[in-house]
């Protein structure tokens, strides 16, 4: 704390040396422009040399004393007016990024207030992004380690009947698959998070996503969902893999949150210059605060965290749709279902 502030003594210093020194410049220059208007002076009014020397001491003298008041008093003014924005990033240095400043007369056309406050907000955004990040993560993976630990501890049990081996052992693999999920779906995060740009092809979009619906008919006919779909031929220009995915972690919450005997539909076509995707359900739906939050790391809507899922499905979606240069949206209402379109330029 003691060189933080002898640090900060410092930078006082510097900027005050900084003003001194220019206004000493300045104090120059005023001195030059004065013996040379009083040299004019004196030609024009044919003053006696004597007198003109008198009178050039008598306004350097002035010029001298008023440089030098003029200068400690700008000095002041300047290190008193930039005290606040030092103490403010000092409090930044520290890890506080709740700190706001107004800026002063001094620095009023500078917008260095606006820039300062706009930097920590966004600095407390990510901080807080990344305690939550920490804090769901640690949540995620300490609930099935804890289930494998609990169940593996029960199969010791020598009097365990072999239907009841079997059930732990369906829940350790279970808990087990979680955790791999898991650590793809962080690790696929990351590699979205450390990429600018990807490889693009040509390719049928209807054609995709009738494969990426396949995937999925044996699920809705165990639960009698009404899987209805309807895609227009749509050449797009894009990457398929990721797209995939995309309708991939869509449909699987589709499926996922619709009640047996309700309904799903899967719709494609062109819109101008874009093609457009939509993934509807008949399921739970989601409230307003669910709505905002959806695309957040770790997010359910789920509080009791009893849906399976670890809320990094529809991160990845939309990392995927940015990187992709597209647009997601969601419309849901409680009760009623969820529908979430994708808007993505085809390129062709």
């Amino acid at each position: 704390m003691n060189k933080r502030k002898s640090h900060n003594r410092n930078i006082f210093t510097r900027i005050t040396l900084i003003v001194v020194a220019c206004l000493f410049v300045l104090l120059i220059v005023t001195m030059i422009a004065t013996l040379g208007l009083t040299s004019l002076i004196a030609q024009h009014w044919k003053v006696e040399e004597d007198n003109v020397f008198l009178f050039g001491i008598i306004i350097l003298g002035f010029s001298i004393v008023f440089g030098v008041a003029l200068s400690f008093a700008y000095s002041a003014i300047i290190v008193k007016a930039s005290r606040p924005y030092l103490d403010a990033l000092q409090k930044v240095a520290e890890g506080d990024f709740s700190v706001r400043i107004e800026d002063s007369a001094v620095f009023a056309n500078f917008n260095i207030a606006k820039n300062f406050n706009y930097m920590t907000s966004q600095l407390q955004s990510v901080e807080t992004l990344r305690e939550n990040f920490v804090s769901d993560f640690s949540h995620e993976f300490k609930t099935p380690i804890s289930s494998i630990s609990g169940f593996a501890k029960l199969l010791k049990n020598p009097k365990l009947s072999p239907e009841q081996r079997n059930e732990y052992l369906d829940v350790i693999i279970d808990e087990s698959k979680r955790l791999v999920e898991l650590s793809e779906s962080v690790l696929m995060l990351n590699r979205l998070d450390s990429t600018d740009e990807v490889e693009k092809e040509k390719y049928s979009l209807d054609e995709q996503l009738r494969q990426c619906v396949l995937m999925f008919e044996q699920q809705c006919e165990s639960k009698r969902i009404e899987l209805n779909v309807e895609l227009e031929s749509v050449q797009i220009c894009s990457n398929y893999k990721l797209l995939s995915q995309v309708v991939v972690n869509l449909m699987s919450n589709a499926v996922k949150f619709t009640e047996e005997g309700g309904r799903i539909d899967v719709k494609c076509k062109s819109v101008g210059l874009n093609a457009l995707i939509s993934v509807s359900d008949t399921g739970c739906g989601m409230d307003e605060e669910t709505k905002s939050n959806v695309f957040n790391k770790f997010y359910q809507g789920d509080k009791s965290h009893t849906t399976a899922g670890n809320g990094l499905g529809l991160s990845i979606v939309k990392k995927i749709v940015d990187l992709l240069g597209g647009q997601i949206y969601v419309d849901s209402k409680v009760g009623v279902g969820s529908t979430f379109t994708v808007l993505l330029l085809k390129g062709v």
